[in-house]
């Protein structure tokens, strides 16, 4: 694992209605993950955070929810992975760092495979790890060897 140089708390909310299979649900824009190099990602169930940053109920399974990450050139980085191998406490503690890619996050997504046991206004939560593209270069050799 690499050091954590930054981290964020996203969630996607799933909405008004309870999702459907095969939706696609996108990230809000984050002003603090704007111009960012993305070294990792975590996720988390309501066992582990029962409440989200908005205050909704945080989903109790991540089976059936993959994740797609963008770069800022929208080309798939990573492509449904999925959501539940994200969780450090179902992986041994850990957490799933990358090589870093500049990271387009309103165009990164979820997609709902099965959406067995979501209801509506649960949120999907991600801990974004990052380095801002300005102070990327004083942590590029962590991160690409």
């Amino acid at each position: 694992m690499k050091p954590i140089v930054r981290s964020y708390l996203a969630e996607i909310n799933l909405g008004n209605s309870a999702p459907g299979q095969g939706q696609n649900l996108n990230f809000q824009d984050y002003p603090q993950l704007r111009d960012i190099y993305i070294t990792g990602i975590t996720t988390f169930e309501d066992a582990q955070v029962a409440v989200s940053p908005s205050g909704k109920t945080v989903v109790p399974s991540l089976t059936g929810i993959t994740v797609s990450l963008k770069d800022i050139y929208n080309m798939d980085m990573i492509f449904q992975y999925p959501a539940f191998d994200l969780q450090p406490s179902l992986v041994n503690g850990y957490y799933r760092d990358f090589i870093p890619f500049k990271l387009q996050l309103t165009k990164s997504y979820i997609t709902i495979l099965d959406p067995t046991g979501l209801l509506a206004n649960q949120s999907v939560l991600f801990n974004i790890f990052y380095v801002p593209a300005k102070e990327y270069n004083n942590y590029a050799k962590i991160y690409v060897r």
